[in-house]
């Protein structure tokens, strides 16, 4: 192909895109890497690049996705190879187990130039008190200084502007984890915790957060918000894991966070990074000895290898189940 020919990707319409979606097998070996609850089965969406096998049966890659996080076995994927072309990226909520995929309307320009935004970051999460789904979007234009952002209600089938303009980013490129209608992540600037109130569809910024360790994972610990770390600047062989005691303070600034230490466990290896804590028991962790990813199951005192390479920030926790939401086609 020349250097004049159409990508392959630009070439495919949002409907063949989400039929490759809904076909997509469940098991792989390349970056993003989806563990069920239990780990007890281990599956990878292929997202770096695009490979054609065949007929439309055999379609399985689809070019340059990003995740933006799974939630009641509901997975969104998007793609912002069209900014160049002054397009809302595209997103999709995608359910591996009932092979259901829904494309995402635009997000409205409302003075946005897409071919403008230098960065774009994508979040999804359930709000328990609406009873929907939401994808919120964060997006910056180089022409200004702030950030803005969009949420997506999936039973409206709507985006709204969020106000007022976050006053913080996740740290590493996404949010973490939603837990009770909450979306956390580690902040870039305000030195704690971030959240954004899937209900109140509002930030909250600079939730304090346990001292002396990093690098810091937002998890969940048994439905409540937890954070996972080894000692700071030190590759420990121990890995801790704290509770939030209350969730008054992401309704309220005014009230400080409290932490409680739930475990502190010696996993035999030194930690490079926590990526999260399954209800099993089992902590999904990075050696820095090799390298290598390890599930160690903190009640059996055992580990097992992940037998495959990924970026720490594609980690998705996925519980299987039938959940649909409004508007989604089955194949």
């Amino acid at each position: 192909m020349n250097s004049d020919s159409t990508p392959f990707f630009d070439m495919l319409t949002s409907d063949l895109i989400t039929e490759i979606l809904v076909r997509l097998p469940r098991t792989g070996t390349d970056q993003a890497l989806i563990i069920k609850e239990g780990g007890n089965s281990i599956f990878v969406l292929h997202l770096d690049s695009c490979v054609i096998g065949g007929p439309l049966g055999d379609i399985f890659f689809v070019s340059r996705l990003e995740t933006g996080g799974c939630c009641n076995g509901i997975v969104c994927l998007w793609h912002a190879q069209f900014f160049y072309n002054n397009k809302s990226p595209y997103t999709y909520l995608w359910n591996p187990a009932t092979k259901q995929a829904k494309l995402v309307p635009d997000i409205p320009p409302r003075n946005i130039k897409f071919n403008n935004i230098i960065a774009f970051i994508e979040g999804f999460g359930f709000d328990p008190v609406d009873d929907e789904y939401k994808v919120v979007a964060l997006m910056k234009n180089y022409l200004g200084q702030t950030w803005i952002a969009e949420v997506y209600s999936a039973n409206a089938n709507v985006w709204r502007r969020v106000e007022p303009n976050p006053q913080d980013l996740p740290s590493d490129g996404g949010f973490d984890v939603c837990v009770n209608g909450f979306l956390c992540c580690v902040g870039l600037h305000c030195m704690g915790m971030l959240a954004f109130d899937l209900n109140k569809e509002v930030f909250i910024c600079g939730i304090k957060l346990p001292n002396g360790y990093s690098p810091i994972r937002i998890t969940d610990f048994n439905d409540s918000i937890a954070v996972t770390a080894s000692k700071e600047c030190m590759m420990d062989n121990v890995v801790n894991l704290w509770k939030l005691d209350d969730e008054a303070c992401l309704r309220d600034s005014r009230v400080e966070a409290s932490w409680t230490l739930m475990l502190s466990i010696d996993v035999g290896h030194p930690v490079k990074c926590v990526s999260g804590y399954f209800n099993s028991g089992d902590l999904l962790l990075r050696t820095d000895e090799d390298d290598d990813w390890i599930l160690f199951n903190s009640d059996k005192k055992e580990a097992r290898n992940v037998p495959v390479s990924f970026d720490d920030r594609r980690t998705l926790k996925y519980n299987e189940s039938l959940v649909s939401i409004t508007r989604f086609e089955r194949t």
